[in-house]
């Protein structure tokens, strides 16, 4: 299983796995893509004065390293509901020139997100019509892959307490599905937060809500979500998920590591490919870890970047600084794995360390010492 995080630029990359893994690349890093905008320039990512600058910082950051950039992209039309479009086939042309500037800069296997929580009513990106959706995601798809040199994966991301019209929306279910095409990796939305249980008032979340909150809703979830996938021959994979803070709209769970610790527990026990943490808001820190002067979570914080350098095998260095501050100052060396360190293939497959016996995982001092901590 590969590991990643939501950073938006150059600069904050290399300070994260400085601080946080001694300059150990981190597998995957998450963004998001700009409305309007149809090419490389428009994914979120900095430097990004001028196109030119942000493409030759996506090169460098992704295309002449390990790491593999998971974005969002709008493959519909205008409103962003109306597939109708893409469905036809309308829009091929823009999804193939996408995909060879993806190729030219050495982003053939990125990760794209089409049109992300397009599942419930209230998203702006509901189709009025599933089967439009499904089209002209099965389209983009065929289009993308059809470009020379084309490695790409592609994410189903449904917003995800209800499945909604996800079943009639599936792509693969197409006419247009491009034939001997893997499926898409299924990757729910998931944050902790729960307004039946947990209360108003920040203060007053206790342990046991915390608990019953996983147990009652967060496991059944992603239970529901891994039928969907295994029901279509898929991996699960998570690009947007989280814990919730006082800043979030929702009653979360506050700084929780229980809800941290149960979730790689679950996506260590089943066939998943990837997690990505939605590192978003640091100036409204709804769910930020890092840097952890800017968190209102210190302790799942801590827990995430103990469960991923386990994983990584590559002690957890330090942290930020002994105040808690990020000194940018003092963060500016090379993310370049050191010798000896463990190297990360640019496979197709995700989930490269899985044999026929299941998806295997490396055990630590420090997950040994996790998972041997009482719930």
């Amino acid at each position: 299983m590969k590991h990643g995080i939501y950073i938006i630029s150059e600069d904050h990359l290399e300070q994260f796995e400085n601080s946080w893994f001694d300059g150990q690349q981190i597998d995957l890093v998450s963004t998001t893509y700009t409305l309007g905008m149809f090419d490389a320039a428009g994914i979120t990512w900095a430097p990004g004065a001028g196109a030119q600058n942000t493409k030759q910082s996506l090169q460098k950051t992704f295309g002449e390293s390990d790491r593999r950039l998971l974005t969002t992209y709008k493959f519909s039309g205008d409103p962003p509901s109306d597939y109708g479009p893409a469905s036809r086939g309308d829009l091929s042309d823009r999804y193939r020139s996408f995909a060879k500037e993806l190729v030219s800069l050495g982003l053939e296997d990125t990760i794209i997100t089409p049109n992300h929580e397009f599942n419930l009513s209230w998203s702006k990106r509901y189709p009025s019509d599933p089967q439009n959706y499904a089209d002209g995601y099965a389209r983009l798809v065929s289009a993308m892959q059809s470009v020379d040199g084309a490695n790409f994966t592609f994410c189903f991301a449904p917003s995800s307490n209800r499945q909604g019209i996800a079943p009639e929306a599936w792509p693969v279910d197409s006419q247009h599905w491009p034939s001997g095409e893997d499926p898409p990796i299924v990757t729910p939305s998931v944050y902790d937060n729960s307004n039946s249980i947990y209360p108003d008032d920040p203060d007053k979340v206790t342990d046991e809500q915390r608990k019953e909150v996983w147990n009652d809703h967060h496991e059944p979830v992603l239970e529901m979500w891994n039928t969907f996938a295994n029901e279509r021959n898929s991996d699960m994979g998570f690009r947007e998920w989280g814990m919730a803070s006082d800043a979030y709209k929702h009653n979360g769970g506050i700084d929780n590591p229980i809800f941290i610790d149960r979730f790689f527990d679950w996506i260590e026990s089943h066939d998943v490919a990837f997690q990505t943490y939605w590192n978003g808001g640091i100036d409204n820190p709804k769910h930020t870890i890092w840097p952890r002067d800017k968190s209102r979570l210190p302790e799942g914080s801590k827990r995430w970047q103990e469960r991923v350098a386990a994983t990584l095998e590559t002690d957890s260095g330090t942290d930020d600084t002994t105040d808690g501050s990020t000194d940018t100052n003092a963060l500016g060396g090379s993310s370049t794995a050191a010798p000896g360190a463990a190297t990360l293939s640019r496979t197709r497959s995700l989930n490269c360390q899985s044999t026929a016996g299941g998806t295997t995982t490396h055990e630590s001092g420090v997950m040994n010492h996790i998972k041997n901590q009482p719930p």
